[in-house]
Formats: C-alpha cells, sequence, structure tokens
C-alpha cells in the first residue's frame, strides 16, 4: 500500500490514542535570515528555521540579543516589502525596547507589536502570539538588559515550548526564544534548534549550533560581526 494511503488510514487511530504526526508540509532549506550576512552564512538555514522554536542563547554584552533580534526584524520586513506581510511581534516583559533606537535601526515600527506582559502571563502571551498567522516571527525575550534582567524560571518552559512549537509547525514561520547562556537549568529546552553566540571580542562572534533536529550541530566559529552592539 502506498504510504501516503497507509498513514490516511493509520494516523485517526494515532489521533485517538494521542500520538501526533510530524507535520509533512514542515518547512526546509531557506530560513528567515538574521539580517547580518556573517552570521546567516554559518547557520545551516542560512538564517533562523522556519517551522519551529530557536532558542538563542546568548553570553556577553546585554544589547546583543536585541540587536540581533532587531536585524532579524528587520530582514523580515524587508523581504516581505512587496506583500502585506513582514508582520513580527516582539515579546518584551523587561520594557527595555526604546522606539527611536529600533526605528534607528531601519525597523518599521508600523509592522512590530511590541508586547509587555507580566511574567505571569509571559508564556500565555507568547503562546497566543505564536498561534496567529499574522506574525512571520516572533521574538521572545527572557534575558532582559543590564539593570533591567528578566526573572524568568526556564526550568517550567518545557511545556511552553513544546506549545510554542505545535503553533508553528508545518508553517513557514519561527519563535525566536533568548536566553541567558550562562543560566543553569536541569533540562535542555525541547526547541527545534539552539543557537549559542558569545561576544569574544569586539568586532567578532563566537558561533555554535547546539541543538538541530536535523543532527547539523556545530562547533564554535569566530566571525568577523561589526553590526551588533
Amino acid at each position: 500500500m502506498a504510504l501516503p494511503a497507509t498513514l490516511a488510514l493509520i494516523s485517526p487511530a494515532l489521533a485517538k490514542a494521542g500520538v501526533r504526526l510530524g507535520s509533512a508540509n514542515r518547512p526546509e532549506g531557506v530560513g528567515i535570515p538574521l539580517g547580518i550576512d556573517t552570521l546567516d552564512a554559518v547557520l545551516p538555514d542560512h538564517g533562523l528555521l522556519r517551522g519551529g522554536v530557536v532558542e538563542l542563547a546568548v553570553s556577553g554584552p546585554s544589547g546583543l540579543a536585541t540587536s540581533i533580534a532587531l536585524h532579524a526584524v528587520r530582514a523580515v520586513q524587508r523581504a516581505a516589502e512587496s506583500a502585506p506581510s513582514g508582520f513580527c511581534a516582539f515579546v518584551d516583559p523587561s520594557s527595555t525596547l526604546y522606539a527611536p533606537g529600533v526605528a534607528a535601526l531601519g525597523v518599521d515600527l508600523e509592522r512590530l507589536l511590541v508586547v509587555r506582559p507580566p511574567l505571569e502571563a509571559l508564556g500565555r502571551v507568547s503562546v497566543k502570539l505564536a498561534e496567529s498567522p499574522v506574525f512571520s516571527l516572533v521574538i521572545i525575550d527572557t534575558l532582559g538588559t543590564l539593570g533591567r534582567s528578566v526573572d524568568v524560571s526556564l526550568g517550567a518552559w518545557g511545556r511552553i515550548v513544546r506549545r510554542l512549537s505545535m503553533a508553528v509547525d508545518g508553517t513557514a514561520r519561527s519563535v525566536l526564544l533568548v536566553t541567558d547562556a550562562k543560566e543553569p537549568r536541569a533540562l535542555p529546552l525541547p526547541v527545534a534548534q539552539r543557537i549559542e553566540l558569545s561576544q569574544p571580542k569586539d568586532g567578532k562572534l563566537g558561533v555554535r549550533v547546539a541543538k538541530d533536529r536535523r543532527g547539523r550541530i556545530t562547533m564554535t566559529r569566530e566571525i568577523a560581526c561589526r553590526h551588533v552592539a
């Protein structure tokens, strides 16, 4: 029996048993660009993996993660300039995004929704945004900035990440979860991909793909990058 016909017969039984099949339409290939050529070039999808949750685990200056996330927003918006899309959402529980600074990076503020939920609602609000087909990219900042850090316990985020994954699976959209690479945790988050970033010196970035759903793990690579704080 052909595979599609077989799956059609067995999937209802699996659904009743609570088993969820992976999407056959999962996007592959070109990712959502981060908008920094040297960084995109060393990532497996030449950007953020589509159809999944990507953890950006950052160790370095407090503005590094925010700057990279905003470059990704700008890249998404520019890629969609000829179409009524390119909307992004930025979950900012530390309330540290500064609109003039965001605009100075070339981000279109009219296509960026900034949400500032209380910490107790952070996971719930993030899932709602990820479930909306309006947003090509949802950024969730659990890091904050120096002097305005966010006290988020990632130990309880396993269930939330699974719900975020279900929301974007089989789509061309992505969720970017910004975390502190140095924060201790009992178990790794069930993300589709984990990118670890460090800034060993000015003008340089250390990049490592520590987890990937298709096994494309890399060693740390040092790249030239003068575009981020």
